[in-house]
């Protein structure tokens, strides 16, 4: 057993097993079991596991000023966008005379994700990344309202037009990186779609307990979102960073 926390290693072009086992001074044993759900024979680029090393990796691998910046950037919009589509739900739920202002701040999320991008991919990617999100959000405060009012019908037709535009996004975003699966895209946003049921539904029904602790997942599982954007990023354009 090793004393070293585990690091969150994102699969690059040309990783094997064997190769990462050398680099982090372990065995390729040792990596399989830490990632149980770990198939050893199709490792996919952009795919992130758990290494728990025996030497220093930063002896092979730095993290230049730029990755930090972009990182900061990335974690910063996308902790607001959770931050401020919670503080909507809150309005809705308890009739908060803020709704009105709160919806508007949120909607200038959606371009503020999109401008993160826009210095790598240009303005027609930026813009379309900014209208899905419009979109999303958009969507979402209905079928919060449609959920509150109890217009069920209402709310599985939002429901599924919910995930038609998390398909949308992820093949939107498939498109514009080699590093970016549209199958872990897919799944990521399936998650947050997920978890942010959940956090409306508890905080509709007053259990507020439940509504914090899925507030909890949803703020951990876009980080995990926003690092994933960010190594693909830094793969795709490596010369700038």
């Amino acid at each position: 057993m090793n004393n070293m926390n585990p690091i969150l290693h994102t699969i690059r072009p040309g990783d094997t097993l064997y190769n990462l086992a050398n680099k982090y001074c372990t065995t390729v044993q040792n990596i399989i079991d830490t990632n149980i759900a770990l198939n050893p024979y199709d490792l996919r680029v952009g795919q992130q596991i758990y290494i728990y090393p025996n030497c220093n990796p930063n002896n092979n691998y730095w993290i230049s000023r730029n990755e930090v910046e972009l990182l900061k950037q990335m974690n910063l919009v996308w902790e607001q966008y959770i931050m401020w589509t919670r503080m909507l739900l809150i309005s809705i739920a308890e009739n908060l005379k803020d709704l009105s202002a709160t919806q508007t701040r949120l909607l200038r999320n959606p371009k503020d994700i999109a401008d993160v991008f826009r210095p790598y991919y240009g303005n027609n990617i930026a813009n379309e990344i900014q209208r899905l999100l419009t979109e999303h959000l958009t969507i979402g405060k209905e079928l919060i309202v449609a959920l509150k009012n109890q217009n069920q019908e209402q709310a599985n037709l939002l429901n599924k037009k919910w995930y038609q535009n998390a398909d949308e996004m992820a093949e939107a975003f498939s498109n514009i990186n080699p590093f970016y699966p549209r199958e872990e895209i897919h799944r990521m946003l399936y998650e947050h779609l997920r978890l942010t049921t959940e956090e409306v539904n508890a905080r509709l029904r007053g259990d507020y307990t439940a509504d914090i602790n899925a507030y909890d997942m949803v703020q951990k599982e876009i980080l995990k979102m926003s690092q994933f954007f960010v190594n693909g990023i830094v793969m795709d354009q490596p010369t700038k960073f």
